[in-house]
Parts: C-alpha cells; structure tokens; sequence
C-alpha cells in the first residue's frame, strides 16, 4: 500500500509496488511535486494482469537549468518492438529533457503487441489509450487538457503513437513518430510473406486473425487521410532517417498526409534505426510540441 497525503485527507492507493529514485513532497492536492523517477507495478483491468510503467517527473536540480516553468506538460512516450518500458531511460537523455522543459514523461510496458487490440491475446490499444491516462490522472492529478498532452515514440512505438493519437484526436494536442512503421499494412505485408527475420507471420496473425489484415482504425494511412479536414486534428511531425531501412515505408506516409492537405511537420537527416538519431528527434518532437521554431532552436 502507498498513502499519499492531500491538502485534506489521505488516500489509499492498494495493489501498487513503486520503486523510487530521488521523489519526495509527493502531493495529490495542488501543485505537483513530485521529483524524479519512479517505476510502478500495477494490475490492468484492460490487460487482466500486472503490468509496469516509468515515469519521469521534472525535478529542481543543480545539473539543469530548466527553460519553463509551471505546470508540467504530459508526454506519453512509447517502446519499440524489441524494447520496454526501460529503453528511453537507458539510452536517451529523456530524463535532462524532462525537467530542461517541464514535462511529465509516462512509458508503458506494451511487450510485442504493436499496440492493438489482438484476435488472440492483451487489448493493449485499449490499455494506452483510455485505461493508463485515466489511472495516471487519477494518481498523479496531471492537467489532462488536451493542449497539456502529447504522444510519441519510436519504431514500433511511432505506429503506436499516430494510431492512438489520430483514433483520440480529442486527447491529444500533438503527436510524434520517430522512424515509425507508418505503413502498417505494408509491413504486415512483408512480415506474412516470411521477408523480415525479426518477426514471424504468426505474430502479426495473432493481432489481426488468420489473413492478417489490418482494420481500417489501425492502419495510419487511412487515419491521417480522414482526419486531414478534421479543424481538430492533433498537430502531427514525422521523423526518419535517411539510412533507416523504414525510410520508403515512412515516404509513403509522407505523401499521404501531405496530398491530402493534414499540414504535418517532416523532417529527414542522416541516421540509422538506432538511438542516437531518436535521442536528438525526441528533443526535437519537445520542442515541436512547445511551438519552437525547428530551424532556429538550439539541442542540448
């Protein structure tokens, strides 16, 4: 059991292991303060089983010196597919960039589900896009505005980021796709006809039944077509890098969205599928979000 204490009485929180590093002055009530990061394990009604998350909280601190001020801003932040919850904190800098620019970063742990709602297995779609904001917001009492959230991710977890952002166009302010297997329907494609050695044709059987065809709800390309006159569509930028073996199946994005006039942001440079490229694209993704000028804004 974790008690916190609010302005008034305490609440109870049951059922959850927190392991914490450098967080004190927690509150429920008011303001935030929480500092540092934490990894919480907890039971998923959506998953029907214990399930893990990291997040990152913008601390005081003597090694940054922070640009905003305030109330954070929340980023959810996805995995890959041979990733978890762990990788953005073990090989970027997400922690610097969370309090260099007052965001609350949130990771869920998705395993290989590619983010759907599977013909056999765990609704994680359903997990990341209704049931995490809504316990995050109830322990954390984040600013759940629409203008206050964002969600990106990379790889894998850039598909993740679009499908739930353009299938929840009212949460989300903007999202982020850092080399995002954006043609979804032409990857499952390449998976089922045995052409990629990560991943068997079985699994993508397993999210889409026995033909493994998407639906039209998880494939991007026809999302950003019928969201791009929608007056609310969630403000869109699209990483890749040019030596990414993902680079055409990101081009074929990029002319979608753009032929139909969503108004998204691309940018291209060299780089590999690899972290050093998506460390430097996620601060770029930030500032996007922040409505800094790309061109001008210096990277820490």
């Amino acid at each position: 059991m974790i008690r916190m204490e609010g302005q008034s009485n305490s609440i109870a929180i049951m059922c959850v292991v927190i392991n914490v590093t450098l967080m004190y002055n927690f509150q429920i009530k008011g303001k935030i303060k929480i500092m540092g990061l934490f990894t919480g394990n907890f039971y998923s009604k959506n998953l029907r089983m214990t399930t893990q998350i990291n997040v990152i909280f913008p601390d005081v601190s003597n090694d940054v010196t922070p640009l905003y001020e305030g109330t954070p801003k929340v980023l959810y932040l996805l995995h890959g597919l041979s990733g978890n919850s762990d990788e953005w904190t073990r090989f970027s800098k997400i922690e610097y960039y969370a309090k260099k620019y007052n965001f609350i970063i949130i990771m869920p742990e998705v395993q290989r589900s590619f983010y759907t709602t599977g013909k056999v297995g765990i609704d994680y779609f359903h997990y990341v896009a209704d049931e995490l904001p809504a316990i995050c917001g109830k322990w954390f009492h984040l600013d759940q505005r629409r203008e206050n959230t964002f969600i990106a991710g990379e790889s894998m977890g850039g598909y993740g980021a679009v499908k739930i952002a353009l299938n929840r166009p009212e949460k989300y302010e903007a999202v982020a796709s850092l080399s995002g297997v954006l043609d979804y329907v032409g990857f499952t494609e390449m998976v089922l006809a045995g052409n990629w050695e990560d991943m068997s044709p079985q699994e993508i059987q397993s999210f889409h039944g026995e033909a493994g065809k998407p639906e039209e709800w998880e494939n991007p390309l026809f999302l950003v077509e019928k969201l791009a006159k929608d007056e609310n569509r969630p403000r869109l930028i699209q990483f890749c890098g040019t030596e990414d073996f993902l680079y055409e199946n990101n081009q074929k994005f990029r002319k979608v969205a753009e032929s139909n006039g969503y108004g998204h942001v691309y940018m291209e440079g060299p780089g590999d599928h690899e972290w050093p490229y998506w460390d430097k694209m996620i601060q770029r993704a930030i500032q996007f979000f922040l409505n800094l000028d790309l061109q001008t804004t210096k990277l820490y």
